[in-house]
């Protein structure tokens, strides 16, 4: 019989006040029921599934909150506060639609429609926005000299529209894929262009079909707001965007010098990179926006450094605390994510505790955040609008498969920075191995919260199970039948003893990179550093 919510309060609570946190030692005496407590009531059907701005969540956020407090750790957010809060914007295109508007030279309209022909982006403010342009096409649309790309040389594409292919070129490496392709409006603001137009490879036309573009078509981005009350815009020169179908990017590139058709012959050669040219005529977005805004917060809670030189550098500790909420119209519709993430934010709270035990000499920073299944909206606003200076690596502990006895940990991101070694022999110190990414095409490394600290500049890693000791089938297991479903809840077979042991690695981890002499340093001529930290320090290359 599971604990009900209220049972596991009262144990969290009785656990925690047992004896005053000076006088314990540094143990995880009585680790495993403080987890278990910590996940019952985090994944009760009580909360709802912790969705962002919702009733569930806000629960979560107090409860977390007064563990915090019982563990011995200090107010983190600004004004002594334990919650960091923020506005989050939900934005989509409105029932009056959007559409793209093509005149050619000398030629008649073309008329391409959201849901029809074309996926939007969406503005950033409620209401009709309306933007006119010349369009240039401008190959992939990347500028990386030091990968010999520089797709915009001898184009003038100042206040104007910019057209590029989905992707990159052929051959190239994945993750050097996934970052040109992130950074393509940033690219287009930065040459001046005011609205960006996407087109299908041939190698990406079978993923993004029309179907899709239906289906996405009442879509919503989320976004945070700043204190400002601006949404957050990776590139806010850019103004407004579209995904076009093959059959509308036929018709744009119609009568042009060059027809799509040999466009993406070009591209699909290894290597191939179509030249830019100006495309004669005119294009005009409109687009009708509509706006929600959510309020939400951050938990956050300090563990004050023991040394007085490098306590005002900070180690940040972090877990997401929000899920899907309630979703489906089925007899279950609660998103209770047990696992995504109760179990992290369990573990993080008891690698608290052990860390708030014997303060190591930097100070910790732990935060529960919000609004990570929404996009990593808490981390990105945590990370752009720190509440406090001097953080000098993350630790995020995000969905640990916690139902088997795991011997082997993979850490995502350690090999990027001098933080690797540090944590390969924190985990050895613990009694577990290291395994490499057992699943690199998931491409997890940008996916979960400790990337919005490395597009700040911070050396990151986030611990998983690793798939030695029957983690790859317990992994196989949660992909098919509980990721974010409702059936990742208590009904989960949770392996206490792992979990607390899960809680010990990051507990060792944390310690291990606040007691280092020296802060985590990029690597050189690592790919992130060198894109996010450009003018930091760095440490030779293993």
């Amino acid at each position: 019989m599971r604990m009900t919510v209220v049972r596991a309060f009262a144990l969290s609570v009785a656990l925690l006040s047992a004896a005053p946190v000076a006088a314990q030692a540094v143990t995880d005496s009585g680790a495993e029921q403080r987890i278990e407590a910590d996940v019952v009531f985090l994944a009760d059907d009580a909360l709802e599934g912790r969705g962002t701005g919702q009733r569930g969540y806000d629960l979560a956020a107090l409860y977390v909150q007064s563990r915090m407090q019982a563990i011995g750790l200090r107010p983190g957010a600004a004004g002594g506060d334990w919650l960091q809060r923020f506005t989050v914007a939900r934005l989509g295109i409105a029932a009056e639609g959007a559409t793209l508007s093509w005149t050619p030279a000398g030629g008649e309209p073309v008329v391409w429609r959201s849901g029809q022909e074309a996926l939007f982006g969406v503005g950033r403010e409620a209401g009709r926005f309306v933007q006119p342009g010349q369009l240039v096409f401008v190959g992939f649309g990347i500028d990386a000299p030091e990968l010999g790309m520089s797709d915009y040389a001898d184009l003038d594409v100042a206040g104007k529209i910019v057209v590029f292919l989905s992707g990159a070129p052929a051959g190239t490496a994945p993750e050097v894929a996934e970052r040109l392709e992130a950074a393509k409006a940033r690219t287009a603001e930065a040459r001046g262009a005011i609205g960006t137009v996407t087109v299908n490879t041939a190698a990406s036309a079978g993923r993004y079909t029309d179907t899709l573009l239906r289906r996405f078509a009442g879509r919503t981005e989320t976004v945070w707001v700043g204190p400002d009350g601006t949404p957050r815009r990776q590139a806010p020169g850019i103004r407004a965007s579209a995904f076009l179908s093959d059959a509308a990017a036929e018709a744009l590139f119609a009568g042009a010098s060059r027809s799509y058709a040999d466009i993406r012959r070009e591209a699909a050669a290894a290597g191939g990179r179509p030249e830019g040219f100006a495309l004669a005529g005119e294009a005009v977005f409109e687009v009708h926006t509509r706006r929600e805004d959510l309020q939400t917060a951050n938990v956050v809670g300090v563990i004050e450094g023991s040394d007085p030189a490098l306590k005002a550098e900070y180690v940040v500790m972090t877990a997401h605390l929000d899920h899907l909420g309630l979703s489906g119209t089925g007899p279950d519709r609660i998103n209770n994510g047990a696992l995504d993430n109760a179990g992290g934010i369990a573990s993080m709270l008891e690698a608290a505790r052990m860390l708030a035990q014997a303060p190591p000499r930097r100070s910790v920073l732990v935060v529960a955040l919000s609004a990570e299944e929404l996009g990593l909206i808490g981390s990105d606003y945590l990370a752009r609008y720190p509440v406090a200076p001097g953080a000098i690596a993350n630790v995020n502990l995000d969905m640990p498969i916690l139902t088997y006895d795991f011997t082997d940990v993979v850490a995502f991101g350690a090999e990027h920075s001098t933080m690797g070694p540090l944590v390969a022999a924190a985990a050895r110190a613990e009694g577990v191995s290291l395994s490499p990414d057992p699943m690199p095409e998931q491409n997890v490394f940008t996916r979960s919260d400790h990337y919005s600290f490395v597009q700040a500049g911070i050396p990151s890693v986030m611990l998983a199970t690793g798939y030695a000791n029957g983690g790859e089938a317990a992994w196989g297991q949660f992909f098919a039948n509980g990721y974010h479903k409702p059936n990742d809840d208590l009904s989960t077979p949770f392996n206490w003893s792992a979990a607390a042991r899960f809680a010990r690695v990051n507990a060792a981890i944390a310690r291990a990179i606040a007691d280092s002499e020296r802060a985590p340093l990029w690597y050189e001529g690592n790919v992130y550093g060198d894109r996010f930290a450009p003018g930091a320090e760095r440490a030779p290359a293993p």
